[in-house]
């Protein structure tokens, strides 16, 4: 089943130029009448080229776990459904029922994928990564723009000792880099932009911006501009390279950017785009090697902090290890996906949910101002301060619960015969911890649906049901935790606690926000329409 998933055996030029004539020519001609059909008739076209029995089903070895079939899968794609709405339309009931395990299968870019929704057996599969490291996603793929954008070795795919050379290098380097004051710097720019900006903004772009030049600035000390710049040519580049990397199609179907990227000249731009971007951080590692050279230390940093290039280069000179140019730029690859896509999708999330519940909002400022003072100045926190931000932590656990921006991790592989929870997983099998279900399983937690810091108050009575701490791994959990999670938390809490201070915050009328959090995205989720009302509480 894999080789002809990773093949791509089923997809052939015909099946590239129907789904180009559907979106195109199709869907703006159907009329809300008659979608159903069309959509249908779309999902038909498409299984034309799947009608095998080892693609509709999984591989006979897997038949006992649960599935959900390519029709539904390939209906959900076209169909755009958001990931809240498929796991709540199929996934969680399944999961919650009492006869499941917590196992299910769906179809993904290697085949049918094991997805485990069950806390005791992510457990297994995060602490064992001897026996399920993690899979190849790169291997066939090489001229993709996702294989492309990762870029060769780095902390997020390797494996082995290869791995822990890497991350023996790293660790002191993201332990060392949390610059708080450079956090406080670039909310203070970003106060002033939104100034221009009237009383409403789009929190999407300013999250996206602030995360942007937060790690160009603290991750290899270069300036994007992203902040003071309407038209930040680096913000136009990475933005549209992002963008592309989150295309559904060319994420599952791997043909389409490669043997028929022809197809797409607007793709091809995007590859283009990428080219650039890499060029780009080729220079920025050439420039910082020459400043370190001759003691040129980042402008944005004070004294006793660096930037994690300049850590990771300094390592060599320490005989802690060595990183390549290549290693270098790769990990740097993985840090802009890490460091400023989902952090900022988290802040956008924050402030989403502090607009919809004030209560929760002016409870937090209360907090805020009890350790920052109500002084009507742009104060920058520190680290004593931050310890102390108890119900603002909770809040930042909770957004990331309901909805954090990563919905699985990188998809490992069984290398012997096992079992979780209970169930035979065969060798060679792909295995997901599936985050987002385990986080919104009513089996784990109460009210799972809801929004509620307090449910991760020690104080209070426990709302969690079962799982222990892998039952809230929005970072992965294990050796193989994310890195940079600190950096994150802290870009975080100082921001989310400045911008407390300066404005209260609502939803506009016409908010789409109302009922549930509207989402977007595949792999990576973020808030659709992500605009809120602010009001300064002082000038």
């Amino acid at each position: 089943m894999s080789h002809i998933i990773q093949n791509n055996a089923f997809l052939q030029g015909p099946l590239q130029r129907v789904i180009e004539i559907y979106e195109q020519q199709v869907v703006p001609r159907l009329t809300t009448k008659n979608k159903t059909i069309g959509i249908t008739t779309a999902v038909v076209m498409t299984l034309v080229y799947l009608i095998r029995d080892r693609v509709f089903k999984p591989p006979r070895n897997l038949r006992h776990i649960p599935y959900q079939g390519y029709y539904d899968f390939i209906k959900s794609i076209y169909t755009k459904e958001t990931y809240w709405d498929r796991a709540h339309r199929w996934t969680l009931p399944f999961i919650d029922s009492k006869s499941s395990n917590g196992l299910y299968m769906r179809p993904g870019r290697f085949g049918y994928e094991v997805h485990v929704v069950n806390p005791e057996a992510a457990k297994k599969v995060f602490l064992k990564q001897d026996l399920f490291p993690k899979l190849d996603v790169l291997k066939g793929k090489e001229r993709t723009l996702n294989a492309k954008f990762a870029n060769g070795p780095n902390l997020v795919f390797l494996n082995g000792p290869h791995w822990k050379t890497q991350r023996m290098v790293a660790n002191p380097a993201f332990h060392r880099a949390q610059p708080i004051q450079l956090f406080g710097k670039l909310t203070q720019d970003l106060f002033e932009r939104m100034d221009r900006l009237g009383e409403t903004a789009d929190v999407h772009d300013l999250m996206e911006r602030f995360t942007l030049e937060a790690i160009g600035r603290a991750g290899f000390g270069f300036e994007f501009n992203a902040i003071k710049e309407d038209n930040s040519p680096w913000v136009h580049t990475y933005n549209t390279v992002n963008a592309a990397l989150q295309n559904p199609w060319y994420f599952l179907f791997p043909s389409l950017d490669q043997s028929l990227l022809w197809l797409s000249p607007k793709r091809q731009a995007a590859h283009r785009e990428l080219d650039r971007f890499m060029d780009m951080l080729s220079e920025v590692i050439k420039k910082k090697r020459r400043d370190i050279a001759s003691g040129v230390e980042n402008k944005h940093l004070p004294d006793n902090e660096k930037d994690v290039l300049t850590l990771l280069i300094e390592n060599e000179d320490k005989g802690e290890g060595a990183l390549s140019d290549e290693e270098l730029r790769s990990n740097l690859h993985i840090l802009f996906l890490a460091g400023h896509d989902t952090t900022s999708n988290a802040l956008s999330f924050a402030l989403l949910y502090l607009a919809k519940y004030p209560k929760i909002q002016e409870r937090a400022r209360e907090e805020i101002l009890g350790i920052m003072g109500d002084e009507p100045s742009e104060i920058v926190p520190g680290f004593d301060d931050l310890k102390q931000m108890d119900y603002l932590n909770q809040i930042i656990k909770e957004t990331l619960r309901v909805n954090g921006p990563v919905v699985q991790v990188v998809p490992r592989v069984a290398l012997e015969d096992t079992e979780l929870a209970g169930t035979f997983i065969p060798k060679g099998s792909n295995v997901i911890v599936d985050v987002f279900n385990i986080q919104h399983s009513k089996k784990v937690w109460e009210n799972p649906d809801e929004f509620d810091p307090d449910r991760f108050d020690p104080k209070s009575a426990p709302k969690q049901l079962s799982g222990g701490a892998m039952s809230w791994v929005p970072f992965g959990s294990g050796a193989r935790q994310c890195i940079g999670m600190n950096f994150s938390l802290n870009e975080q809490r100082v921001l989310l606690s400045m911008m407390l201070r300066k404005y209260t915050w609502s939803l506009p009328e016409d908010s789409v926000h109302y009922g549930k959090i509207e989402t977007r995205g595949l792999g990576i989720i973020s808030p659709a329409k992500c605009h809120l009302q602010f009001k300064k509480r002082y000038q």
